[in-house]
């Protein structure tokens, strides 16, 4: 029997992003329900830290977009080019796998500075309509995961760590155990507030 690993990745994320999705809808919702018109600009700020919010979920979805690319793309280098190469008129094997290669490199620079831009607007997005709360404490903590996340996959973009820490680096930083917790404390931390 094939393995099925690479679609059930995408299913995966497909259903994990599904929980994502009434919030980015509501974000492009243009009706304005707030007829006053104070001028003390403290509504402004809020909803220009819901707007980040937004764009900082968008963010995040684009970055796990990687746990969906990586899995498909090893096994279209391994299997999927043996297998299906033909069908669709790959005959230069060796070309093709170094075209792999520089859209993988493009994605993990994609996957590192909007995975930083998440962070970012996450952060901004946090001091702008909560603040450091109690009440927003699970928040935090999924923030925290992010950039606990985005620091380790710096550590093994950049070649001034020792390769030691490097590889601890890779091995934390491809834990889905860590996604999963923070998208969690983000999602429960949101419907809490």
């Amino acid at each position: 029997m094939e393995k099925q690993k690479p679609l059930a990745l995408l299913f995966a994320l497909f259903l994990l992003s599904c929980l994502f999705f009434p919030s980015v809808s509501a974000a492009f919702d243009d009706d304005d329900d707030d007829d006053d018109d104070d001028d003390d600009g403290g509504d402004d700020d809020n909803e220009l830290g819901e707007d980040l919010g937004n764009i900082s979920q968008i963010l995040l979805i684009a970055t796990i977009s990687l746990v969906a690319w990586k899995p498909a793309h090893i096994w279209v280098r391994k299997t999927g080019l043996e297998k299906y190469g033909n069908k669709f008129a790959i005959t230069d094997h060796k070309a093709f796998k170094k075209k792999l290669t520089k859209i993988n490199k493009w994605m993990s620079i994609f996957h590192l500075w909007v995975g930083v831009g998440a962070v970012v607007t996450g952060l901004v997005h946090g001091l702008m309509t909560e603040g450091v709360k109690l009440e927003s404490s699970l928040v935090w903590l999924g923030w925290l995961g992010m950039l606990f996340m985005s620091i380790l996959g710096g550590l093994m973009q950049w070649k001034w760590p020792p390769k030691k820490v490097r590889k601890g680096a890779r091995l934390l930083h491809s834990q889905r155990i860590i996604l999963v917790l923070t998208i969690i404390l983000l999602v429960i931390g949101h419907e809490m507030m």
